[in-house]
Formats: C-alpha cells, sequence, structure tokens
C-alpha cells in the first residue's frame, strides 16, 4: 500500500502539527485482548505521558481480511520529535509486548507519521 502526502503552503506562519497513526490489525478471536490493552496500556500510556493533545481510536470500517478487524490510534502532537522519542522509548516496547503475548500471526501494526495541513487559512 502507498500513501500519498500532499503538502500546500498557504501561509508561511502557520503552525505545523503532527498525529502518528498506529494500525492495527487483530485477529476477531483477540478483539476483546486487544481493545482492553489497547485502553487500559497504550493509550492510558500515552495521555499520562502528557505529550499529546489528542488521543482518538477507531475502527476502520474497510474490510481487508475477513478473519481481522482494523483499529487506529492516533495521537496528536506538535514537534514530531515528540512522537519519535515517544515511538521508541514507550510505544514500540508496548506493541511488542502485546504481539508476543497474542502472537505475531494474530496481531500486525504499522505506524505512520503525518503532518497536519490546515489548507483553510
Amino acid at each position: 500500500m502507498i500513501y500519498w502526502s500532499v503538502f500546500i503552503e498557504t501561509n508561511s506562519s502557520f503552525t505545523m502539527s503532527y498525529i502518528r497513526n498506529t494500525t492495527f490489525i487483530v485477529e476477531r478471536s483477540q478483539i476483546e485482548r486487544f481493545a482492553e490493552w489497547a485502553q487500559q496500556v497504550f493509550v492510558k500510556a500515552a495521555h499520562e505521558s502528557g505529550l499529546f493533545s489528542d488521543i482518538t481510536m477507531t475502527r476502520i470500517l474497510t474490510e481487508v481480511d475477513p478473519e481481522a478487524v482494523n483499529f487506529a490510534i492516533q495521537m496528536k502532537a506538535h514537534n514530531l520529535e515528540t512522537h519519535e522519542s515517544w515511538h521508541r522509548d514507550v510505544a514500540l516496547p508496548l506493541k511488542e509486548r502485546i504481539v508476543s503475548q497474542l502472537g505475531a500471526n494474530r496481531l500486525l501494526f504499522f505506524t505512520t507519521d503525518m503532518e497536519i495541513i490546515d489548507i483553510l487559512q
């Protein structure tokens, strides 16, 4: 899958913000265990860090695999370094731990950093 970003510069004085999106592909039999971990461990750690202004978790409605459900957790920050350090020091070890608990064939994830572009300025 290829994602394209388009940057439209309308005003050089706008404030940049970033979203770190992690998409999780979860085997249907593991949804309850994943949801509990996502809320009680992953999202809680992100919230308690105080580094992110918005944290959301969504279920992706597009079905790619009938045996799996896709979820996305998005966190907003005002600098990319916040995303990178939190991902390296906190998020990655948490994600690796849940994959080892559920099994690599039952839970996959990938992370994408995105820059928010205010096109209405």
